[in-house]
């Protein structure tokens, strides 16, 4: 089978059920693809209308409310070649063959970032540059190579939500595989506003991002989750109030979850790789310089 589409949905019924209609659209009846949903113990009825509506869409019933990881129990039950990771609120417009045919051409890809085109966040806002490289990509449309899965594993289970995509592609990077950006391939992110938390998406986020640099990097860990830290209370400086208090107790479980944490550290050119594209580590005062030039511009043109 070429691809199998992988959707995760928890609690978004209605956006569930377009994204399979739309889904189902774009492939037309071809049998060189499937679609396999992972419920996280949806209590809106989610999974029992999938059923009733589609009786060729395999469906996957969690007990219990997984997070990302449960995207593994999709990927492990995907028969495709390649696996389309899609939102239960996302969908792939157009493009997907030139995808998987860019893919087929090149074996060294592990992961193809597709173009976000809509959404909270999109391919526009990150700038990303048609076949550029990466490391992390926007979880609501992607391709994991399955070959890419069973070398390295899905999604960590450590990482309930949130930059769990930056902790994939370093470890395909590690392993010698590519991240990609493939823009031609555009997915619409119709951003459900269902179990969406200004507060979780903070605290898990700068967690998060501690908690990466500190499994992985190899050298000078405190340093890179110093910036991090500081990068991530800059909101005070617009009087951001709350969304510094969450970064805040992102800070403090990011120190009680190390504890628990394996060190794994990759090669230092996986780190520097990682470093190039990964905004939260560049050095925490640049936004000093960037005052003091404003400041000496606004000075000139009053004495102009």
């Amino acid at each position: 089978m070429r691809a199998s589409f992988v959707i995760v949905n928890y609690n978004r019924k209605d956006e569930l059920l377009k994204t399979i209609s739309k889904t189902k659209e774009l492939i037309n009846g071809n049998p060189d693809y499937e679609i396999v949903i992972v419920d996280n113990a949806s209590i809106d009825g989610s999974a029992d209308a999938v059923e009733a509506a589609f009786a060729d869409v395999t469906v996957i019933r969690k007990a219990q409310n997984m997070g990302a990881p449960a995207w593994n129990e999709g990927f492990e039950r995907a028969k495709g070649d390649y696996m389309i990771i899609i939102d239960d609120d996302s969908h792939v417009e157009s493009g997907l063959k030139d995808a998987l045919d860019y893919l087929d051409r090149n074996q060294q890809v592990g992961v193809l970032a597709l173009n976000v085109v809509s959404g909270p966040y999109t391919s526009e806002d990150w700038e990303w540059q048609d076949g550029q490289d990466l490391v992390g990509f926007i979880g609501c449309g992607a391709i994991l190579r399955k070959e890419t899965y069973q070398k390295i594993g899905g999604y960590a289970d450590w990482i309930f939500l949130y930059v769990n995509e930056w902790d994939l592609g370093l470890r395909a990077i590690e392993a010698g595989y590519q991240v990609k950006y493939f823009a031609k391939c555009k997915v619409v992110h119709r951003a459900s506003k269902i179990n969406r938390s200004s507060k979780r998406l903070r605290v898990f986020v700068t967690r998060n991002e501690m908690a990466i640099v500190y499994k992985y990097f190899p050298k000078n860990r405190w340093k890179y989750l110093t910036r991090i830290a500081i990068n991530s209370m800059k909101g005070l400086r617009q009087l951001q109030l709350k969304e510094s208090w969450y970064n805040l107790i992102g800070i403090i479980e990011f120190l009680k979850m190390k504890k628990t944490l394996a060190y794994t550290p990759v090669s230092e050119k996986s780190q520097q790789t990682f470093l190039k594209y990964f905004w939260s580590t560049k050095p925490a005062f640049e936004f000093v310089k960037r005052d003091v030039s404003n400041l000496y511009k606004k000075v000139a043109l009053k004495k102009a």
